[in-house]
């Protein structure tokens, strides 16, 4: 950590709690990754400066450093992606890239300002899709059922959140949920793609914090432990809680300004001004070894041991939780709204309902693209 990127140096109770001596700008980005869900792809360079916090990310992502196979791996996308940008980029390669003593050192490299910088972090953003794209390739392969690995997915976010409690995280709740095959219909019917688009929160977790200042530090800890920034789904989160500034003044009691970071707040159409909730979906590596093992092995040397399922999040502080279900946002309200719009696009005719932007007693929601609920 270079003491630069230093913003706030905890009190050693969250220090405790968080596994870190302080916050850095680097954190703050990340965090406003997902809140605005932005792509790392238009990143123009990282903020590594240590090769354990290089493997610290890698772990996140499921990829031990400590094991041979994950280490040789990692060697297979990074040639996989030299191959594309030699090939399809007709760019060249100096040889700190194109072959690095390990692959941590490209993190590095596009962290710094030097010759390699921009190369380096060109070649991380097309290991990242090469990953992506080879996962799901091997589920393509692999005999499994969404039943295993969402009960995967499962084991593995409740280890942590099981820590969390075990550190003395303040949370008032935590909920896992699956969307039912009707909320399925319904959230396809209301949308003008109905066919072609892909849902991403199938699978959803709640987590409810005691108090707004406890959201900051479990978003941290999320995205330390569980969900790697580099895979939230771009277009996909939303914000209506509070600005980043507010959520960080709050947490840390420091008064520095960190507008800078500022998120965007999204609404849908169905959604009631009222509501609050911090919400995105991530793509979480899941760890398949023992389902290639018991299939063909030989996959693993071809795509790895790593998959993606698609998953929502939703942080909501106690209050704001509350308030949420027992006034106008509720989400019964909610769902009556989309159920509205998916009768006004059956019957073909806008007349034969009521209109979408007026809720009880004429209060006028917001409009703008399909999101998460309200």
């Amino acid at each position: 950590m270079g003491m630069d990127d230093v913003l706030v140096t905890l009190p050693l109770t969250l220090q405790h709690l968080l596994g870190t001596r302080a916050i850095t700008h680097a954190d703050l980005k990340e965090i406003q990754t997902i809140l605005q869900g932005e792509s790392v792809i238009d990143w123009p360079r990282l903020h590594y400066h240590s090769i354990p916090t290089v493997n610290e990310f890698l772990k996140v992502c499921q990829f031990d450093p400590d094991r041979p196979e994950d280490v040789a791996r990692l060697a297979d996308i990074h040639l996989a992606a030299v191959r594309y940008v030699r090939n399809v980029l007709n760019l060249k390669l100096p040889g700190q890239v194109a072959q690095p003593t390990q692959v941590q050192d490209l993190f590095l490299y596009a962290s710094s300002r030097n010759a390699y910088s921009q190369l380096a972090c060109l070649v991380l953003k097309v290991m990242l899709v090469v990953n992506h794209l080879e996962a799901g390739e091997l589920a393509f392969h692999l005999p499994h059922s969404e039943k295993e690995l969402f009960a995967k997915l499962d084991r593995r976010v409740m280890e942590v959140v099981n820590r969390m409690f075990a550190l003395g995280f303040d949370l008032h709740e935590f909920t896992p949920s699956r969307k039912t095959e009707e909320s399925l219909v319904t959230k396809l019917l209301v949308k003008k793609s109905c066919m072609a688009t892909q849902v991403f929160d199938r699978i959803r977790f709640r987590l409810v914090t005691a108090r707004q200042r406890d959201i900051l530090p479990v978003l941290y800890y999320i995205k330390r432990n569980l969900v790697p920034f580099t895979y939230i789904i771009p277009g996909e989160s939303t914000n209506t809680v509070e600005c980043i500034s507010k959520l960080f003044q709050d947490a840390f009691d420091s008064s520095i300004d960190v507008s800078e970071y500022a998120s965007k707040a999204a609404f849908n159409r169905f959604t009631h001004r009222d509501f609050r909730v911090i919400n995105f979906c991530a793509e979480i590596p899941i760890r398949v070894d023992d389902l290639v093992q018991a299939h063909d092995p030989t996959l693993g040397s071809r795509f790895g041991n790593i998959v993606f399922v698609s998953t929502e999040f939703q942080i909501f502080d106690r209050s704001s939780y509350y308030l949420n279900e027992s006034g106008p946002a509720a989400h019964v309200l909610y769902k009556d709204r989309q159920v509205s719009e998916v009768l006004r696009r059956l019957y073909g005719h806008p007349d034969n309902v009521v209109d979408l932007t007026k809720g009880a007693q004429g209060v006028a929601f917001l409009g703008g693209d399909d999101g998460k609920k309200g």
